[in-house]
């Protein structure tokens, strides 16, 4: 099971929903996913699920507002992944916006280690400014 947390920091009127989705059954989910939204941005963090890993492995990823690719990469390498040293993906926030990442995680050999798609949009309902993970 992947893990994903949501923290809309700072909480306001407005409150976030994240859906985090496996894509691929094969996957051998080797990392866990972390996500934080901020005011004007949001940070992705991936760590290896087991503490005592290190990885040599190469992210693909999409991030999409309101449909529009906004940043990707192909094969970007990341270098003695470990818990000490995560991936971390960063990108910028608008109110009101709706956003989706989609990410791969793969090994030098192309295994998947991790694969998921992650949507995050505003708040319609009621007056919920907590977080909503589904």
């Amino acid at each position: 099971m992947i893990i994903a947390g949501l923290v809309n920091n700072p909480a306001g009127k407005d409150g976030v929903r994240d859906r985090d989705n496996i894509l691929e059954k094969n996957s051998l989910e080797a990392f866990v996913s972390e996500s934080r939204s901020y005011e004007d941005q949001f940070v992705f963090t991936y760590n290896p699920r087991n503490p005592d890993s290190i990885f040599d492995c190469y992210v693909n990823y999409e991030f999409r507002e309101n449909g529009k690719t906004l940043k990707s990469d192909n094969k970007e390498f990341y270098g003695n992944v470990s818990t000490e040293n995560p991936i971390v993906l960063e990108f910028p926030r608008k109110k009101d916006s709706t956003y989706e990442l989609e990410t791969t995680i793969k090994d030098k050999s192309g295994i998947n280690l991790y694969k998921n798609k992650t949507e995050i949009r505003s708040s319609t309902v009621g007056n919920d400014s907590n977080p909503v993970l589904n």
